[in-house]
């Protein structure tokens, strides 16, 4: 910091610092043998700014009209902090189904599988949607092994669906209102930035690992869109820092990743809120990191070659 000037203790220096403050030079004023020492922060203005300071020491005209400008302007500043309305400010896009179609189709088609399998209350509609359907398998599906055979088995049989379509059953209104909220607020924005058909490449691409993830890990009878929604809040995680306009605050990084904790201890059990298939949602997150990375580092690529 350099030296501007220095005034003896009694100099009321209220209308200097504000002065200078106005003018976006940041200062400081301590006391330093008996005086007030202000140092300036910029000293690419330090000639003018000492000469103002001397002419506002020498030069009791000055002294007035700088006061009476200094008040002025900060009357100005508050009367307007008064008067200001503030504006509606979207914290995200609320993606409509114009904008964002793939997402409200996703949101559709998980209402009316909802309604369809009475939220997973059984059927043959509920078995045509779970990845395995133990009625079609003579096979020991308790053991890793034996559920990968199924699902190979089931795949062979052209039933392709089945390492999607989980993401469709959903077990309670809470279950499906916050699956589909989330999809909503960070697949809503994806959609809009990245394109539907980028969307739907990430949608399959983590589907398919969390639902495998899940399936190998513990058990065929599981479902939900959350699998997804753990991948989309890997892709967010990952892309904000090359994007900061992304809808992503901290605070849901933290439930998520706290949620994600909580669903490997009994917990939610002894709250009756059942199991949760968590393994997807570990899956989905990495899938998400993972395709984020991808698409990071070929965007990367493009961008060196458009250069070249």
């Amino acid at each position: 910091m350099k030296k501007i000037a220095t005034f003896p203790l009694t100099e009321n220096l209220s209308v200097i610092t504000q002065w200078l403050s106005l003018q976006g030079l940041a200062h400081k004023i301590i006391e330093q043998s008996d005086q007030q020492v202000i140092l300036l922060e910029d000293d690419r203005y330090e000639e003018q700014i000492k000469q103002a300071v001397q002419r506002y020491i020498n030069d009791e005209q000055f002294k007035l009209e700088l006061n009476q400008n200094v008040h002025e302007v900060i009357q100005k500043q508050q009367n307007q902090r008064k008067n200001f309305i503030p504006q509606n400010i979207e914290m995200y896009v609320r993606a409509t189904p114009k904008q964002a179609p793939v997402i409200f189709f996703l949101i559709f088609v998980s209402i009316v599988f909802a309604w369809l399998s009475d939220f997973g209350q059984g059927g043959p509609f509920l078995r045509d949607l779970l990845i395995l359907d133990p009625f079609k398998l003579q096979l020991d599906l308790n053991s890793p092994l034996g559920r990968w055979d199924g699902l190979i088995t089931l795949l062979a049989k052209g039933e392709i669906w089945r390492v999607i379509s989980p993401d469709f059953i959903h077990f309670n209104l809470m279950h499906i209102t916050f699956n589909l909220l989330m999809l909503w607020v960070l697949g809503g924005q994806l959609e809009l930035q990245k394109g539907s058909s980028s969307f739907i490449a990430l949608v399959v691409f983590v589907s398919i690992i969390s639902n495998i993830g899940q399936l190998l890990e513990s058990t065929y009878l599981f479902g939900g869109m959350s699998g997804v929604v753990y991948g989309l809040v890997g892709y967010c995680w990952l892309w904000k820092y090359v994007e900061p306009d992304i809808f992503f605050p901290r605070p849901l990084l933290i439930f998520t990743l706290v949620w994600l904790v909580i669903g490997y201890t009994p917990l939610t059990e002894w709250l009756g809120w059942g199991r949760m298939a968590n393994a997807a949602h570990f899956y989905g997150l990495i899938a998400g990191m993972l395709w984020a990375g991808v698409t990071l580092f070929v965007n990367e690529i493009l961008v060196k070659k458009m250069k070249s």
